[in-house]
């Protein structure tokens, strides 16, 4: 395997990226920059270079995936590593992607935005012999085109949070009421909107008396989270149960809805369930605002760690590779937030 360095390493390739940010601005508001290829670097062999592209920094999970890149492929460890932010561009992403081909980097780690759209990308890296890892989302392609996936179960935790709903409302003696339920889905098309709605959407047919009364798009963010239940709360729309699918749209909900005077959480009629677990959620969680929050794992980097090492070394690596998860309610949180690292 091929063990290049640019030598001016991550900052200056990073820079490059990033420095045509007075660019357009997308639908969202976000700033859209375009992407300037780099131009010939001299190499060395010393370290494995690898090109990460991540989707953004659209929450506080992400922020922390982030991170757990950053710290695990160091230069100590034999590692250049090219960070790209994504801007929650997925046109961003593949362009990014093919000029880390260009630049015959040794290994690829792509986090999609969005499934699909990859195929000539994946093509390209094959002929280069460059493998692809697929990070957290997954892409639209047999697994035959890329090395491996790692990251979390998306279905497995919505059926957790569904299954966790189940559980308390036989305990609540609950089980046979009319349950209404506001649904606040990720954004359109991503991995864990997609896993997350069809675990829930599993359980729900598993419970006729369950009804989703408002279904919306709040695009994994704060800001979104908060418009979403504004809307819902201006319609007058009654609901038992908010399930947001991820803790940062649940931050928004919360705020609306404190705006609004409307109580929420343990001891109240409206039960809050989450995705990802965060310590911010995780302190709700203590308190009794948030109910639950199941856990999505932002530190998956030593999974794609494990993955580079083996293929450095000629061994086969699973195509799938799940992190490990749980799921935290106020009877257990408290034995785990303390060593939170995120």
């Amino acid at each position: 395997m091929r063990k290049r360095i640019f030598i001016f390493g991550m900052a200056v390739f990073t820079f490059l990226f990033c420095l045509a940010g007075c660019g357009q601005s997308n639908e969202a508001g976000q700033e859209k920059t375009e992407i300037t290829r780099a131009g010939a670097v001299e190499y060395d062999s010393s370290l494995i270079t690898v090109g990460f592209i991540q989707t953004g920094k659209e929450s506080a999970w992400r922020d922390a995936n982030t991170a757990d890149f950053l710290n695990t492929f160091t230069v100590e460890k034999g590692y250049n590593l090219i960070y790209i932010d994504g801007n929650s561009d997925s046109d961003r992403q593949i362009k990014a992607a093919f000029d880390l081909i260009a630049q015959e980097v040794d290994y690829i780690i792509i986090d999609p935005i969005v499934e699909n759209g990859w195929k000539d990308v994946l093509t390209e890296a094959s002929a280069k012999n460059i493998p692809v890892i697929v990070s957290d989302r997954q892409v639209n392609l047999n697994a035959s085109n890329y090395a491996c996936w790692v990251g979390s179960d998306f279905y497995q935790e919505g059926v957790n949070g569904a299954g966790w709903l189940e559980n308390y409302l036989v305990s609540q003696d609950k089980d046979r009421e009319k349950i209404k339920i506001v649904l606040i889905e990720g954004t359109k098309g991503a991995t864990a909107t997609i896993g997350r709605t069809e675990g829930i959407m599993e359980r729900l047919e598993k419970n006729p008396n369950w009804e989703i009364v408002a279904r919306e798009c709040g695009n994994f963010t704060q800001g979104e989270g908060t418009n979403v239940m504004k809307k819902i709360l201006e319609e007058g729309i009654e609901f038992d149960v908010l399930i947001t699918e991820n803790d940062n749209m649940m931050f928004g909900a919360m705020k609306a809805m404190d705006q609004k005077e409307i109580k929420y959480g343990r001891g109240t009629d409206i039960i809050t369930i989450s995705f990802d677990a965060l310590g911010e959620a995780l302190d709700l969680v203590q308190t009794g605002k948030l109910m639950v929050s199941v856990e999505c794992n932002p530190l998956i980097a030593q999974l794609a760690e494990k993955a580079i090492q083996k293929l450095e070394e000629g061994k086969r690596v699973e195509k799938v590779n799940f992190v490990e998860e749980m799921v935290f309610t106020y009877e257990n949180v408290g034995a785990y937030r303390k060593d939170r690292k995120y």
